[in-house]
């Protein structure tokens, strides 16, 4: 039995799932983040895969690989992690290094969003044939993560899709990045819910409160459709500058279902209708919301874990090359 384990990290809490060969389920985990210290991350994540094996009945030996989705910026040479703020990793961390020694098994690492990509990937390869796709993630942020001719695509350094930190309005209130009017400022979670609380003087309604709210309260409404409106500006940026086949949108805020879609989907077609060139660019079917029973952080995590040992890939070509050289 060879299992492949995903885990995503988050900095309130981390699920894991491991998956056999035929990539069928057989483990799965999911317990609060505990990031005070580094070393208490290690041992939290350690502490989850024991839990997906227990949860699978096999034992440590049957794992080969992990695939890791974390907050942050990830050096894919030497498997740093840097500016996790959520996990007290501002500064390097050699978090790839850490986990194979204490884990005795390969490990991949990537930047939260572009695993969740590329689970989003895998799951809309489901339905039709893509090599591209832009998967935008709203929640207590927004990022997108990049699949480009097939292949992750995480720009020169590790950064490519962080479109939250695009300012939209320069009016706008100030980011955590520090500039002013950034979409992540105006559209994600927070700021949706900060605003309401301005419109209705202090409700404090959660995000998810809000859009169910909006159907029927006229300051609710028109704080999810100026919502909408940001959101759309986004989804058609990421059309012009990468020329996708397909948009997946995901994240904690688009679980708010019809009520997040409707709004979204009008403010798209209020773009359409003033332009034949984003028309072309981006049609209705273009743009897809992914299905809230689909983990894409897990499942992206999971693609990434390599399905084979390296000694058991290192045995598969020595017996390729036995067999070219009878063959010979």
């Amino acid at each position: 039995m060879n299992l492949r384990v995903g885990l995503d990290i988050g900095g309130t809490k981390i699920a894991a799932l491991a998956v056999d060969q035929a990539g069928n389920p057989r483990g799965s985990a999911v317990r609060p983040t505990d990031a005070a210290t580094p070393d208490r991350l290690i041992s939290g994540v350690v502490d989850i895969v024991d839990l997906v094996l227990q949860d699978a009945g096999l034992p440590r030996s049957a794992l080969v690989s992990a695939g890791i989705g974390i907050p942050g910026q990830i050096e894919p040479v030497n498997g740093t992690v840097s500016h996790a703020v959520n996990l007290n990793l501002r500064e390097p961390y050699p978090l790839r290094a850490t986990l194979q020694k204490a884990l005795g098994i390969p490990v991949v690492l990537e930047n939260d969003v572009r695993a969740a990509a590329w689970g989003a990937y895998h799951w809309a390869c489901a339905s039709e044939s893509l090599k591209s796709l832009a998967y935008l993630s709203i929640g207590t942020g927004i990022a997108a993560g990049l699949i480009l001719d097939g292949h992750l695509y995480r720009g020169a350094h590790g950064m490519a899709g962080e479109i939250g930190h695009i300012p939209m309005d320069s009016d706008g209130p100030r980011c955590s990045c520090g500039s002013f009017g950034c979409l992540e400022a105006l559209a994600a979670g927070p700021a949706v819910a900060a605003r309401a609380a301005e419109s209705l003087r202090g409700s404090g309604l959660s995000t998810y409160e809000v859009y169910k709210l909006a159907a029927t309260n006229p300051q609710a409404g028109r704080v999810v459709a100026q919502t909408a409106g940001y959101l759309s500006r986004a989804v058609l940026l990421l059309l012009m500058a990468y020329d996708v086949e397909k948009v997946v949108i995901g994240g904690g805020v688009s679980r708010a279902g019809e009520a997040f879609e409707q709004p979204l989907r009008q403010a798209m077609a209020d773009l359409r209708s003033h332009s034949p060139l984003v028309a072309s660019m981006m049609p209705d079917n273009k743009v897809v919301i992914i299905s809230p029973d689909y983990n894409a952080g897990v499942m992206g995590a999971v693609y990434l874990a390599p399905d084979r040992s390296p000694e058991a890939r290192q045995e598969d070509n020595e017996k390729r090359e036995d067999s070219r050289l009878l063959t010979v």
